[in-house]
C-alpha cells in the first residue's frame, strides 16, 4: 500500500542552476521565510516540478510544475491547470474546461475533473472548506471562462471526476 501524502514541494532552479525548495500549504516552516530560498537563486527563475512527500519519507516527483492541494483522505493531489501557463517539456497539462484533475500518492493520473459549468467554464480557484460536521474538506470554484467571478464550489473528495453529482456551495466573490 502507498503512504499517504504528508506535503506538497515545489521545486525551483535559478539561472546558474542551482535549485531551491520551497513546502506549500501547511508547512512547519515559517511562512514568511519559507521563500528565502527561492528568492535567493539568480534570476529568472523556473519551477521545475512539484513533489509529493509521503508520511513515509519517500517523495513523488508528479508530471507538472503546477502547485498541487493534498485530498483530505490524502491518497492523493488535486492540481489546477492554468490555462495561459506554456507547458513545461515532460510535464502534463489539462485546458479548460477540465482544467484541474486527481492524481494518486504513487504520481498516477487518477483522473481528469469534468467541469459542471460546461464547455465554455473553467476551474479557476481551490479552496479550503470546513464541512457542517466540523470536518475539512477542498472544493473547485467552476465559472465560465469570460465572466471574473465564480460562484459555485464544488467539493471534490477525490472518489469522482463527475462534480455534476456533487451539490455546489454557492459563493460570492
Amino acid at each position: 500500500m502507498i503512504a499517504p501524502v504528508c506535503k506538497v514541494i515545489g521545486i525551483w532552479r535559478g539561472n546558474d542552476g542551482n535549485l531551491a525548495e520551497v513546502g506549500y500549504g501547511r508547512t512547519d516552516e515559517a511562512s514568511a521565510n519559507r521563500w528565502d530560498a527561492v528568492d535567493a537563486l539568480k534570476e529568472p527563475r523556473v519551477k521545475l516540478r512539484t513533489v509529493i512527500e509521503l508520511e513515509d519519507g519517500s517523495r513523488v516527483i508528479l508530471p507538472t510544475n503546477e502547485i498541487a492541494y493534498i485530498l483530505p483522505d490524502k491518497t492523493g493531489v488535486l492540481v489546477l491547470f492554468d490555462d495561459d501557463k506554456l507547458v513545461q517539456e515532460g510535464c502534463i497539462s489539462f485546458s479548460a474546461p477540465g482544467n484541474a484533475a486527481i492524481f494518486n500518492s504513487d504520481g498516477s493520473l487518477r483522473f481528469g475533473l469534468k467541469n459542471p459549468e460546461g464547455k465554455d467554464a473553467h476551474f479557476r480557484a481551490v479552496v479550503s472548506l470546513t464541512l457542517s460536521d466540523g470536518s475539512g474538506g477542498i472544493g473547485v470554484r467552476a465559472c465560465p471562462k469570460f465572466y471574473p467571478a465564480c460562484e459555485y464550489v464544488y467539493m471534490v473528495d477525490g472518489s469522482t471526476d463527475d462534480l455534476s453529482k456533487e451539490l455546489p456551495h454557492w459563493v460570492r466573490d
